[in-house]
């Protein structure tokens, strides 16, 4: 069969065709290393093609198959082109986290559709279209079994990427109301891959620079540890995700994770009101955390990445000036911003539908950018232009510049990742 595997740059109709280049030399979309792991999964024999992100469609190339995986926001698009390639004839499949979350949706535009792990249920769909028994929905097992993912460095993809992407765990118990990742089909599942497995994907990239895709680092803190202390020899640098709690706290995990290459940190400040954060189950953010864990990342010569949501019900108008004046005083490397989106198939979107305070179902507007339910402390007018406000402040070109020439005393690698996340976040205003 000739299969055609999309990644989530290549369908959006948003970014211009710089933007989406930049995006995917930095890798600063996950979704890139989605589209090797089905590529990497599929059986040898057949002929393959991976639309990467800065690559435009051909609807009339001479494909048997089309693998579209793709998140809420590009739900519209992807169904478009879902829909122009099952007219010219072509078996569809969809996957990702929004048509697991809609999978009805979803199956009115595709052949068959994926309901949670994409990645381990792929070869069983390819193993049905050979046989030419393709199921409507294939639904993940929801095990607790150890990850195997498929290492991916073998799948060449065209255009330049100066960093790459790496994944060695999936999956965070925490649930957060807001957080679609975890609330789908095996999303709140902790799974682990074998180090060995992981260490030997690392030492395979070309790229000095990468980084995890994890959820979160700071789950298994064993694992995370055992594996940090055998990369130290690798010389590789890398870039993840982890919760302000243990960051804060465990001095040994940033100490390794130092020794092991890592220039920058992530993680999910959310916003500064203990409030909104219990209010949301956000259990790993305590605000009097904050200050401490930047401190501590900062002294082992780490950058820290700081998101950002505004819109929780106990938010009123001032939080905005709160924000400011809050992350000022943090000291932050790069600083992202997200209107608080209720996701199909989270908490938060089902109480909000029973609230009747869900105001538009155009997933396109799902972006984390458009306000799309109604506010419980302020209005929608006030909401978008507070949004509006503090992202433009922070997304200058002064405030940028003083952010990144701050970091260069954490060293080149840290100067580098927040220069880049820096520039991701400007181009994404």
């Amino acid at each position: 069969m000739r299969i055609l595997i999309t990644d989530e740059m290549s369908i959006s109709n948003v970014l211009t065709s710089f933007d989406r280049s930049f995006l995917y030399s930095f890798s600063f979309v996950p979704t890139v290393i989605t589209a090797r792991q089905l590529a990497a999964v599929t059986p040898p024999h057949h002929m393959l093609t991976i639309l990467e992100g800065n690559r435009s469609i051909d609807f009339n190339a001479d494909y048997d198959v089309v693998h579209i995986n793709f998140k809420t926001a590009l739900a519209p698009r992807a169904y478009e082109i879902a829909d122009i390639f099952r007219k010219n004839g072509k078996i569809v499949v969809l996957s990702g986290y929004h048509p697991s979350a809609l999978p009805w949706e979803a199956k009115q535009h595709a052949d068959s559709v994926i309901i949670g792990d994409a990645v381990t249920l792929w070869p069983v769909v390819v193993k049905d279209l050979e046989a030419g028994t393709l199921q409507p929905f294939y639904t993940s097992a929801d095990t607790h079994e150890s990850l195997v993912l498929p290492s991916t460095h073998m799948i060449t993809l065209k255009g330049l990427q100066l960093t790459n992407s790496i994944e060695a765990t999936r999956g965070c118990p925490h649930k957060c109301d807001f957080c679609q990742d975890a609330n789908i089909r095996d999303g709140s599942v902790f799974r682990a891959r074998p180090i060995d497995d992981v260490i030997e994907e690392i030492a395979a990239l070309r790229q000095k620079i990468f980084f995890f895709t994890d959820f979160s680092l700071t789950i298994d803190l064993a694992y995370t540890k055992e594996l940090f202390r055998r990369m130290r020899n690798l010389k590789k640098k890398f870039i993840c995700g982890g919760n302000v709690d243990v960051l804060a706290k465990d001095e040994e995990l940033l100490r390794v994770s130092h020794e092991a290459g890592c220039i920058e940190w992530i993680s999910g400040f959310e916003t500064f009101s203990q409030e909104s954060l219990n209010g949301a189950h956000k259990q790993t953010n305590i605000v009097e955390d904050y200050s401490r864990a930047v401190k501590k990342i900062h002294k082992y010569r780490m950058a820290v990445f700081g998101t950002f949501v505004v819109g929780f019900d106990e938010d009123t108008p001032d939080i905005f000036h709160v924000m400011q004046a809050h992350i000022g005083k943090l000291g932050i490397d790069a600083v992202n911003f997200a209107i608080l989106t209720p996701y199909p198939g989270t908490p938060l979107f089902n109480r909000l539908e029973a609230e009747g305070r869900i105001l538009t179902r155009d997933w396109s507007k799902y972006n984390r950018k458009n306000v799309v339910f109604r506010p419980k402390n302020m209005t929608k007018k006030e909401l978008e232009e507070g949004f509006r406000k503090i992202t433009l402040y922070y997304s200058s070109l002064p405030y940028m510049g003083y952010r990144t020439l701050r970091s260069i005393g954490l060293g080149p690698y840290p100067f580098i990742a927040s220069a880049a996340g820096n520039l991701g976040q400007y181009m994404k205003t």
